[in-house]
This record gives structure tokens, sequence and C-alpha cells, in this order.
């Protein structure tokens, strides 16, 4: 599936391109120096990640990891997972609609709906732990918009992110708020797709000292994504022999993403900080971005890209996300305390119209209708860590600590006949089909 777009950007800082190669563990490094941007050896030692749940220059930590600076990011535009995978050595993306993304490192997937990478914003792990609430293929797709980097750590990692961290982690790193300058950018840019809409997003953020050891930092997002995949109306035949009329429209596989992020900084002495964050994100999306060809060749039907819908699907998916993250350093270890909330729910409605109709019909007598499947997802996640790290130590390091997790899920599934180009329902002396799944972990 190919696109064309042309972009016009407008930012009040300048990108400058910032990859690390992996420490010790030897991966081709992201993306080659070029003659504008520093090598590895002017800049290597200055990266500080987090990935072993304590601050290391990246040179220090003896695994294979891959990190895109904030600064990268913005370069590229890069905002989903889309948008770097090809930054990440052996990170694969399998996504055909924003906000149902399936991630794979190294390799490793279930093929079900249970996830092996897993997913952290700052101190916060997000997502389902299980398989029972579509971890697999609901990975946290958070806009990139002031964020310092992205960490990419090879699994196994079950000793320190637990679950689902079988093939590695992904962790989003934030900018914290900053109590010693106030800083504002605002950024948008406007993208034109050929045979589509037009695109544009617009960002804002803030940072504000309130006082020598409070900081107050906001920011926010907005994406239109506009869609180029039409739907024909084609009529077509099922393997049942019935007739099968699509519905007629532009660019159906249009998408939205917005929302924010705001933290406060509690910093009385360069030994104690405390840090409450809140996240907010919606991605709303029409069709899913998937386009209708010939099984032998592959090409795409009608000359175009096209898939047939009969009915109206959409997918909404909601991100909320809060953590209070304590840090006290007591000298000869760091004492870290992180409690968090997270949620995320999905409510999608998928067209089963080709696949099911003929069969509802054959086997039921019923009217000609059209089929659609309506799912709720939900899962709700309270965290609490408690860890001491000593200090960075060249000859021996130690890391103890406790983690406690509760999570509840949800799916709701029905299945639906509605009369042919209408929100009708068929009336069944039964029900078609329902799903109630309720789990907690």
């Amino acid at each position: 599936m190919m696109t064309h777009r042309t972009a016009l950007l407008a930012s009040t800082a300048a990108a400058l391109v910032v990859i690390a190669a992996p420490a010790q563990a030897q991966e081709t490094p992201a993306l080659a120096p070029t003659a504008a941007a520093p090598t590895d050896s002017q800049y290597q030692d200055d990266i500080i990640i987090t990935a072993q749940k304590r601050n290391q220059t990246l040179i220090d930590v003896p695994q294979s990891v891959t990190v895109v600076s904030g600064d990268l990011l913005e370069k590229q535009q890069a905002t989903t997972f889309q948008d770097y995978l090809n930054l990440v050595p052996g990170l694969q993306v399998n996504q055909s609609t924003p906000g149902e993304s399936r991630l794979i490192l190294r390799g490793l997937n279930t093929g079900g709906v249970a996830s092996t990478v897993a997913v952290y914003v700052d101190e916060t792990p997000f997502g389902s732990s299980t398989a029972l609430a579509n971890g697999g293929v609901l990975a946290g797709d958070f806009d990139t918009f002031d964020v310092a980097r992205v960490e990419v750590l090879r699994g196994p990692q079950g000793t320190l992110y637990g679950a689902n961290s079988l093939g590695g982690l992904l962790k989003f790193v934030t900018n914290a708020p900053d109590p010693t300058k106030t800083e504002v950018r605002v950024r948008g840019g406007v993208e034109d797709t050929k045979g589509g809409d037009i695109s544009y997003y617009g960002n804002a953020m803030i940072n504000l000292p309130l006082g020598d050891t409070l900081a107050f930092r906001a920011s926010g997002f907005y994406k239109k994504t506009g869609g180029w995949i039409d739907s024909v109306g084609t009529t077509a035949t099922d393997a049942f022999g019935y007739t099968l009329k699509a519905d007629v429209a532009d660019n159906i596989n249009g998408a939205e993403s917005y929302g924010g992020r705001a933290s406060l900084l509690f910093k009385p002495s360069k030994d104690f900080d405390i840090r409450l964050t809140a996240f907010v994100q919606n991605i709303r999306v029409d069709s899913p971005s998937i386009v209708e060809s010939d099984p032998n060749t592959l090409q795409t039907l009608y000359g175009r890209q096209t898939q047939s819908r009969f009915a109206d699907s959409f997918s909404n998916v909601d991100y909320r996300l809060y953590n209070a993250l304590i840090n006290y350093d007591l000298g000869f270890a760091t004492l870290t305390s992180s409690t968090s909330y997270a949620t995320q729910k999905q409510t999608f409605l998928d067209d089963a119209t080709f696949n099911l109709s003929g069969i509802v019909r054959a086997l039921l007598g019923a009217p000609a209708n059209e089929f659609f499947l309506n799912q709720k997802t939900n899962n709700s996640k309270w965290t609490q860590e408690l860890r001491l790290a000593s200090t960075p130590n060249s000859t021996f390091e130690w890391l103890i600590g406790g983690y406690y997790n509760n999570e509840k899920a949800l799916i709701l599934q029905d299945y639906a006949a509605t009369v042919p180009g209408t929100k009708t329902p068929i009336v069944f002396p039964f029900v078609l089909g329902h799903v109630d799944l309720t789990s907690k972990y």
C-alpha cells in the first residue's frame, strides 16, 4: 500500500539527529551519522537511559538497546509506531488500524492475542498482561510529541518487567518539568495525499517554573489523517450465491488522534523529588486501511486502492494514564516508589457481511442482510512498584524491589444482522451471537 504525501512543517525548535547504536551487543545503528550529525563517539557517553530501572549511560548497559531521541522523532515527524518503525532494528509492527497494533521483537510472536512486548510510559506499565483483553493487538501507540526518547530493550526481560516482556520492552520516556526555565513550543503541519484527503496536525507545549522547587509542564496534540481508500459499491456474489452490494464512499479510512499530558514536579532538594503525571489520548478511526487485491497477482482491484464496505465500520480507542513517582537518594542507594492507574478502552464495529451474511441466510432462511460484529474491550490496571537501587559503581551494583499488579478486563461482543442500507436489526427468535468475558489478573 503506497501513499504519496507532501508535507509542510513549521516548528519553533530545530530538530537534531541523535540516535545511539546499542551498547556491547553490537546491532546496526538505526540511522547512520551524517555530515551534519555527531558520530556515536561524540554523543554516546551523554545518553542517559533507564531501561534497567536506574539512570545509566548507554555505553554501560550490557544489553542490546536502541534509543530513538525526541529530536530525531521530531525531525522525522514520527508520532506513531509506523513512523519510527525503521529506526529500531528488529522491531516489527502489524497494524491496519491506528490504535490496533501488534509489536514483535526478536521475531517472537504468539500469533494470538497475548503480547510478547511490554509497553511502558516512564514508570507506568500499559496494556493488558493477559490474552483475555486483547493485549497482543492493542499495544499503546502513544503520540511522541514532547517525548525525551523511546527506549527499546531486547528480551527476555521478565526479571525487571514481568509479564509480556519475553520479546522485549518499548518504553516512552517523557520530558519532566524543569524548574529552571520557562519554555513554550508550538508546531504544526499540513500534508497532501495523492488520491485522498488533506491531513494536518498541531502541537503545543509549555513549561512553567512555580518557584525554585516546583514546576509544571503540559502539552497537547491533535492529528487528522485523511483517508485515501474508496468504497466503490461493487456488486459481488458470496459463496452461497447471494448478491451483495457495497456502499459508495470516498476516502473511508480517515483517522484522528488527540489528547494531552500534564506533569507537576516538586523537588525541594537534590536528593528528593515527587512527580505527578496525567496522560490522555483518544484515537478515532473510520474503516481500516486494507485494500482488496487479486489473490493470485496481489494487484489491487479496479486499478486503485478500494475496499467494499457494507456496514459502516469504526474503531474508537481511549488511553488514560495517571502516575505518582517518588525518588529519594539515601546516599548508598536510591529509593523509588511508582504508583500508577491506567485504563484502555476500545469500541469497534467490524464489517463481516461478505464472510458471514450468506451463512446466516442459508441456515436460517433470513432475508438479505448486512452482518457486523460490535465489540467493546475494557482494561483497568493498578500497579505499585517499590525498589531500592544501589548507586552507580564500576565493581558491584544491586537492585531489590517489589511489584503489585491488579487488573480487571472485559470483552463484550455482539453479532448482528441488519436490513441492507439501514440500521434496522433483523429479529431472530434467539440470540445470533453474544460473548461476555470478564477476567481479573
